[in-house]
């Protein structure tokens, strides 16, 4: 926080506005989701899917309503409020002014968030195994071979090695 002097020995905080700016921030992970449920608003009433989401908004398909208009998703009893933050022909972007952290869409946000984070770390794993160089190995000798004798260094470095 920022201070201004008053006096010799006295400090008040000063208020600092500042622009809304949001570049700013970081934009927060989508989590991708099939979540059927009900929209409504003034102008309509219709079903529509949620395709990600977040706390904070969610990406709805299967129909358009204009930027700025506010309306409601209805879920298993859960009712939600957001507001078109953009909007194309058939999917919208809402953000939502409360933040969503309890109710049944919640919860299924919590087992996406879940879900979305094992198939990462599985695409991960199974990437990072692909792509490993593989090491070359010298060619194995025939099962009917005769066996090389051990190589060891004679009076080599360690304990009974330095005498």
């Amino acid at each position: 926080m920022v201070y201004r002097q008053l006096s010799k020995y006295r400090y008040a905080p000063l208020i600092m506005h500042t622009e809304h700016d949001p570049s700013s921030y970081k934009r927060e992970m989508r989590i991708p989701v099939d979540i059927p449920v009900r929209i409504v608003s003034v102008l309509v009433s219709a079903d529509a899917n949620l395709r990600n989401l977040t706390e904070h908004g969610a990406l709805i398909e299967g129909l358009s309503l204009p930027r700025g208009a506010q309306f409601q998703i209805e879920y298993d009893g859960q009712t939600l409020f957001g507001i078109v933050a953009w909007a194309e022909d058939d999917r919208f972007g809402a953000r939502f002014p409360f933040v969503l952290d309890d109710g049944p869409l919640y919860s299924r946000l919590q087992q996406a968030v879940i879900d979305h984070e094992v198939r990462q770390k599985s695409m991960t794993a199974n990437h990072a195994f692909t792509s490993a160089p593989t090491a070359h190995l010298p060619p194995r000798a025939p099962l009917n071979a005769p066996l090389n004798p051990i190589w060891r260094p004679v009076a080599g470095f360690g304990r009974r090695g330095l005498g």
